[in-house]
């Protein structure tokens, strides 16, 4: 079984010959992720790193400076419900901060958040791809994850529905997935891994006791490492259980990430970090 579950790495017209409802085969596990290789520029990869390191953004001690912008196992830069969503004014002008920096980030480059949404919108097509809202209120549209040193995140599952996250708008999609598009690759081993188990039940209890590598290896889980180089962007469902491996950088891993929420029967999809 876990030969035969494998990233499909194609373009979205491709993958949807193949897969009517793409997103709907994640959702299943029919298919661990798909993989969108080249769909940003790999020289503005290399001109927008150049402009974190100009502004510091590389450095735990001045990545927040400019755009007030939380930090942790690994730098952040844009908006993260998960981090600044308890307090509800805070986390909405937070997100109007990171609305207002994107923009200088990216002029004279291709815009890195519009990629992902242009991606996702075909491979969703008839539906309507947007940044989360609610009372006229934007959330963060995408957020970076800037990974180095021994950095990671350990096996998780991510869904607001689930873990009902103080009543944001976003928790009535049924499904949740991610978009990842990676602007400088990391160290060779430090890439994500995606595993065949949906994060609840037993598997669940086991991930909250910290317990999952074992419970992974006595199952014999599938799991797949998807290797990414600048440039590349893949989706997969977040529900599923996945980590980042903590290994010795020697090399920043950078990544622009977003969750993306989806309900069958309804024609948005809503996009936030």
């Amino acid at each position: 079984m876990q030969d035969t579950w494998q990233p499909l790495e194609a373009d979205p017209e491709s993958i949807g010959q193949q897969f009517p409802q793409p997103l709907m085969a994640l959702a299943a596990g029919t298919v661990p992720a798909f993989v969108l290789r080249g769909v940003y520029p790999s020289a503005d990869c290399t001109d927008l790193m150049a402009r974190f390191a100009e502004r510091g953004y590389f450095d735990q001690d001045t990545v927040g400076v400019e755009s007030q912008l939380s930090g942790g196992p690994y730098l952040d830069l844009g908006t993260s419900l998960g981090r600044v969503g308890a307090d509800r004014d805070e986390f909405f002008a937070h997100a109007e901060r990171t609305h207002t920096l994107f923009p200088r980030l990216f002029d004279g480059l291709a815009d890195p958040v519009q990629t992902i949404y242009g991606s996702l919108a075909r491979l969703a097509a008839g539906k309507t791809v947007m940044t989360a809202e609610e009372d006229g209120r934007r959330y963060g549209p995408a957020i970076f994850r800037i990974y180095h040193a021994q950095e990671g995140h350990r096996a998780h599952f991510d869904s607001v529905r689930r873990r009902g996250t103080s009543g944001y708008a976003v928790s009535r999609f049924v499904h949740q997935f991610a978009g990842i598009l990676c602007l400088q690759k990391g160290t060779i081993g430090g890439e994500p891994l995606l595993y065949r188990a949906k994060g609840e039940g037993e598997v669940a209890k086991v991930v909250e006791r910290g317990e999952f590598a074992s419970y992974a290896e006595k199952h014999n889980l599938p799991r797949v490492q998807i290797e990414l180089n600048a440039g590349d962007l893949y989706f997969f469902y977040t529900e599923n259980i996945h980590e980042v491996p903590q290994v010795i950088r020697d090399r920043t891993r950078v990544v622009l990430a977003v969750f993306v929420g989806m309900s069958p029967e309804l024609d948005e999809i809503f996009v936030w970090s």
